[in-house]
């Protein structure tokens, strides 16, 4: 058997049916969020009573807040939008106990900035961009919230881009991984805490190459899996190697199999026609593991390298058998990261929730710090002009992983990705990787892919 390669795109977290698809895509289906074993938890620590979650380098205002008399003592109101029941149901509850704990962790405990208590209100959108897009504006118009924040499926995501736009409310997209967030779908109402495709795909391009020649993709039919086989096939193609099936700009080399597929066979067959000497897997939820099992079975290990992303734990446990020993990309696994925030995340969300923090809770965690810090630098006014001057001026802070920035222009998060290699896929407390390497923001960057009016924002090459 060929060598096995992992790499990180789940986020894979992520999201579903977009706009400017290049195919249409299906329908999810609901999936129930995943039941995680319990582990020992340690006693709850209490957040730091001088917290210093957000360290940035832009200034806070100096004049008041216009608005301070008429909103001094009232509730700021974030909507949460999630999936509970839909295709990405699984990461879910990760951003819902994560940002749980951020705010916690970022106001001292107090869930309050600049004495008006945060108020979160959380929302189902079942991955589905329609149900999505009405939960929000039920958010906008009935609730009147101040800020939105999630959600898994890109789809959805790229529909609440253009109602933050509308609205003229801030978006913090999270774990949403579609390039096109803040790329052709740019606006300046919208930032992100997560990684996006093209990050997962530069990080491992010098990996990948090193693998073979020629390359073949599988990704589901919507904009997670398009954005992520658009950012393998660039990086792919600039490095020389080619792509078995479908290799034009359009196509992106890619096989694209419907998100709430249950039968993988007839398009793995196409991709086993291919002969290809690697095959790059884009997935993300409950079907990644009938997918793994459906490659084994038609022997697709045995006639390819197989290049991934190491997932939530649960996928790891079930989906990851016939991985042990191999490496690739991972967003965030609790063991990897080594400071004092992780530890206080790992230690409080054991406390809580019985179990360590898994793939997305780290996104959820960051979402919370950077609008907390946003808020303390306006003095708790959501006013979007406000947040953006601030968001923009340089802004970046310590996190779960270490230094986040946003880019200024496109509103990118720059933040450090991790390769790991799976040691077991039967630890009872998940210590399932060990860390083989650490890539840091600098190691790598992000083209700006704004479109349209917003073009003229990217820096002049």
């Amino acid at each position: 058997m060929k060598k096995l390669a992992l790499l990180a795109l789940i986020a894979l977290a992520l999201i579903v049916v977009a706009c400017a698809a290049p195919t249409e895509a299906p329908k999810p289906t609901a999936v129930p969020a995943t039941a995680v074993p319990a582990t020992k938890p340690p006693e709850a620590t209490k957040p730091p009573e001088a917290t210093k979650p957000a360290a940035t380098s832009a200034p806070a205002p100096t004049t008041a807040p216009t608005t301070a008399a008429s909103t001094a003592g009232k509730p700021l109101k974030v909507g949460l939008l999630t999936d509970q029941t839909g295709a990405l149901a699984i990461y879910g509850p990760m951003l819902e106990r994560g940002f749980e704990l951020g705010l916690n962790y970022a106001t001292g405990g107090t869930n309050t900035v600049a004495g008006r208590s945060i108020q979160v209100i959380t929302k189902d959108t079942a991955s589905k961009p329609d149900v999505g897009t009405q939960v929000a504006r039920d958010l906008l118009e009935k609730e009147n919230v101040d800020m939105l924040v999630g959600v898994p499926s890109s789809g959805v995501a790229l529909a609440v881009n253009e109602l933050a736009k509308q609205y003229k409310k801030i978006y913090i997209a999270q774990p949403a991984a579609g390039t096109e967030i803040t790329g052709k779908n740019f606006n300046p109402y919208v930032f992100r805490t997560g990684r996006s495709n093209e990050q997962d795909a530069l990080a491992s391009g010098a990996a990948l190459l090193k693998l073979g020649k020629t390359f073949v993709q599988i990704a589901p039919d919507y904009a997670f899996g398009y954005g992520s086989a658009t950012g393998f096939y660039n990086v792919v193609k600039a490095g020389g190697g080619k792509f078995a099936v479908n290799d034009d700009k359009d196509k992106v080399g890619a096989i694209y199999i419907p998100q709430d597929a249950k039968d993988f066979t007839p398009y793995l067959q196409k991709v086993l026609d291919t002969k290809a000497e690697v095959l790059i897997v884009t997935w993300a939820g409950a079907g990644f593991v009938p997918l793994f099992q459906q490659m084994q079975q038609l022997g697709v290990f045995k006639a390819m390298i197989v290049y991934t992303g190491i997932g939530d734990n649960q996928t790891l446990k079930t989906g990851f058998t016939a991985a042990v020993g191999v490496k690739g990309i991972n967003v965030y696994h609790y063991t990897l990261p080594k400071n004092d925030i992780n530890d206080w995340l790992v230690k409080n969300h054991l406390a809580k929730f019985k179990t360590p923090p898994d793939l997305f809770t780290e996104g959820g965690f960051t979402a919370a710090q950077m609008l907390v810090a946003g808020l303390k630098a306006t003095n708790g006014d959501p006013d979007p002009d406000k947040l953006i001057k601030f968001y923009e001026g340089n802004f970046s802070f310590d996190g779960p992983k270490g230094k986040y920035s946003v880019r200024p222009y496109d509103h990118v998060m720059l933040q450090t990705l991790f390769v790991a290699e799976i040691l077991n896929v039967t630890d009872p407390d998940f210590k399932f990787v060990k860390l083989a390497n650490e890539i840091k923001p600098d190691d790598f960057t992000p083209s700006c892919t704004l479109e349209g009016e917003y073009a003229s924002r990217c820096p002049k090459k």
